[in-house]
């Protein structure tokens, strides 16, 4: 919060990039009460208008995301990279309504060794989290997921939402799943 309350001073050139990484393991040392609220991150906009925001998230909960994760920052890119912990749909789901304006990247990795399977960010519901991010973020050039279950109708309406605009569409080929129906017809 005081390095954003620092860079958004007049006296200072105003940013373009900002990169941001966030570790399980720097926040079980630090809390995260210091971090920027969203009337830092309108003041930091104020001040550089043309600031857009990377971030990089190995191994945070859900919950640690959603308290970073304000309505102000101008997000540009996402990378999530899990070995121990798993994103949820309520975070994605976030995302793709707080940062429809300018979310061009999203990155989505599951190193987690679990022999179920991969996570259904849809739990089961009829809204994909990831469809709806697709459908929201208008910018979206980059969509990665590795290590997330993605049904394959959806993948399917996933392409079609972003078109030509969606330069590269990553998925691993375990990740991607059928229903028994469709897997009847294929």
């Amino acid at each position: 919060a005081e390095m954003a309350r620092v860079l958004a001073d007049s006296n200072h050139v105003p940013l373009h990039r900002l990169s941001l990484l966030v570790h399980s393991v720097s926040i079980m040392h630090k809390s995260l009460d210091s971090m920027p609220e969203d009337e830092n991150w309108k003041a930091l906009t104020r001040n550089s208008t043309n600031l857009r925001v990377y971030i990089m998230a190995f191994d945070v909960k859900s919950d640690d995301m959603l308290r970073i994760l304000k309505p102000s920052i101008p997000l540009e890119r996402i990378h999530f990279d899990s070995y121990i912990t798993c994103v949820s749909g309520a975070v994605v789901d976030l995302i793709s309504r707080q940062y429809d304006k300018f979310l061009t990247h999203f990155i989505l990795m599951n190193d987690v060794i679990d022999m179920s399977g991969f996570p259904d960010l849809s739990d089961n519901r009829n809204e994909d989290p990831l469809v709806l991010l697709a459908w929201r973020c208008t910018r979206l050039s980059l969509l990665a997921i590795h290590g997330y279950t993605v049904w394959a109708h959806n993948l399917i309406a996933i392409a079609r939402l972003r078109g030509s605009d969606l330069k590269v569409l990553e998925v691993t080929e375990e990740s991607i799943d059928f229903d028994q129906g469709e897997l009847a017809d294929q």
